[in-house]
């Protein structure tokens, strides 16, 4: 996916209701890198890796 898809994405699907540790799981499993999934969602690094871990 590239910038644009994504934004678009994380839109749609926090308008569902998706949470934010969805989100970091289905933008993971899609291969964005997880310091790009921490820029877009506006969390920290640490956040995506610490639920990633859990992966």
């Amino acid at each position: 996916m590239d910038e644009t898809q994504v934004k678009h994405f994380i839109m749609m699907e926090r308008r569902k209701g998706t949470s934010m540790e969805e989100l970091i799981f289905i933008l993971h499993d899609n291969g964005v890198p997880d310091y790009e999934i921490s820029n877009f969602l506006e969390i920290s690094i640490k956040h995506v890796e610490d639920v990633l871990s859990d992966y």
